[in-house]
């Protein structure tokens, strides 16, 4: 049975007190690699404008948890796992269905294995600080039959139609001569410019590159000739386990039915391993308006009105409005308007949060609260002379806009916006030398047709000025 997941947050944090590994495993304590320390990120570097996609569960398959999952492939009909720590570290060739183990060749216990490739009916394996890579064939007795060097660290390993594509744990992706296993090339990866660190199990797919991300529920998906990640595949969720919590369970482990198009995931010490469905893309809100400018000057016991307006690409997302002062969340708050009030001199910074269960955008503002008498800057409407105001709102019919534009202005843009922050009617460019303007509207979109009840928004934007103003349609 396959099961819907949920989006979740765009940031994770990781904070693993120890590490522990139970049953016949070794201790972690030696292994600098594997340890987990504390560290913040945000998920999906470049996520401001790189699409992300999410997942459908279509099936669990049961899976060794004493396997640390470093490689994996499937490859006739069956899957290839290649896994580590010093000890246990193997080869193995598991029935997908059932996850038995049908043969397992293990590795020196001096040997960290690595990632694993198929190429020409041979078995690739990388190991992770001894430099070697070594060479099986004969896919029932796993006979060894070469090995060989590199300079860096074994990390992943895939290949395409003519190279073998190798990670090192750094954002450097190697590309080897798959006869002589001599480096030919390489690519620096990274996202809007930012480099991503830590890539570790690799699998080649449709062209693209995709790779775990050590210590990240998350996949990349990497342009091969270029190194630019073009999307991101959000996991987040999808395997947990409290009995592992202290364990470094972390999502490693991609594998491509190429024949019948099945992607696989798993991750170390995982007891299942699972087929999933890529989701439709996911793109992040954004704040389009917001009114007042930062900072903001206020008397004490006076009321100051923050508003914002925000748009989201998919039809489907809602969004979460999070508003904190001075970084504490003020769980009453969640509309796209804020009143703001302080009784004592005080200098605060207000945050709302715009969210969508993936990604957020986010504004702040300064607000400087002073004693009557002694403000030295005056409201912002007063600097600019720039006010709208509606009537009569609620509305059922029609609804009077009225607003006033500074003197040293002599165009304005006025627009209403649905909800989710799309347009639904726009006014022609106002370029009358008033500094008084009345409009009016009526309750339909720009083909003329009635839109629902609900709450729009009048955005009024003159340069670099912008005001948003909340209104309600009832039937």
């Amino acid at each position: 049975m396959s099961k819907k997941i949920n989006k979740t947050g765009s940031a994770l944090v990781f904070i693993i007190a120890g590490i522990l590994i139970v049953g016949v495993l070794p201790t972690l304590a030696q292994i600098d690699k594997e340890k987990c320390v504390p560290q913040a990120f945000h998920l999906f570097p470049g996520a401001d404008s790189l699409p992300v996609y999410g997942y459908t569960i279509i099936n669990e398959f049961d899976h060794d948890s004493n396997a640390f999952t470093q490689g994996l492939i499937y490859e006739h009909d069956v899957l290839y796992e290649g896994t580590g720590l010093y000890g246990s570290s193997s080869l193995r060739k598991v029935e997908l269905e059932t996850g038995t183990v049908l043969k397992i060749r293990n590795l020196d216990n001096s040997y960290f294995g690595e990632g694993i490739t198929m190429w020409n009916d041979t078995i690739i394996q990388l190991t992770w600080r001894k430099h070697i890579g070594f060479v099986y064939i004969e896919l029932d007795t796993f006979q060894l039959v070469d090995s060989f060097s590199y300079p860096t660290e074994g990390w992943g390993l895939t290949h395409d139609d003519t190279c073998l594509i190798m990670s090192d744990g750094t954002s450097r992706i190697h590309y080897l001569d798959p006869h002589t296993y001599v480096e030919v090339g390489y690519i620096d990866v990274q996202a809007e410019g930012n480099p991503v660190q830590n890539l570790n199990e690799l699998e080649y797919i449709q062209g693209k590159i995709y790779a775990n991300v050590w210590l990240r529920d998350s996949i990349a998906i990497i342009e091969p000739q270029t190194g630019d990640v073009t999307g991101w595949l959000n996991l987040s969720g999808i395997f947990v386990d409290q009995h592992l919590l202290f364990q470094l369970n972390v999502l490693n482990g991609i594998a491509y039915d190429h024949e019948g198009v099945r992607l696989f995931v798993t991750g170390k010490l995982w007891p299942t391993l699972f087929e999933i469905e890529v989701d439709p893309i996911n793109y992040p809100p954004e704040i389009i308006a917001s009114s007042p400018p930062s900072p903001c000057y206020i008397i004490t016991d006076s009321v100051l009105l923050l508003e914002v307006l925000a748009q989201d690409p998919d039809p489907e997302d809602s969004l979460l409005y999070i508003w904190s002062i001075n970084g504490v969340v003020d769980s009453s708050a969640h509309d796209t308007c804020y009143l703001y009030s302080s009784s004592t001199v005080i200098i605060d910074t207000i945050m709302v949060k715009v969210d969508d269960g993936m990604f957020y955008d986010s504004l702040m503002w300064v607000v400087f609260v002073s004693n009557p008498g002694v403000l030295t800057e005056q409201p912002w409407e007063n600097q600019t002379r720039l006010s709208l105001y509606s009537y009569p709102n609620p509305f059922t019919q029609r609804i009077n806009l009225k607003f006033q534009i500074p003197s040293s202005k002599r165009q304005a843009a006025i627009s209403i916006y649905d909800a989710s922050g799309r347009m639904v009617y726009s006014y022609p460019r106002i370029t009358q030398y008033a500094l008084r303007h009345t409009l009016s509207w009526s309750g339909i979109d720009q083909t003329g047709r009635p839109v629902p009840a609900g709450v729009y928004f009048i955005g009024l934007q003159i340069g670099n000025y912008q005001i948003i103003h909340k209104i309600i349609l009832v039937h």
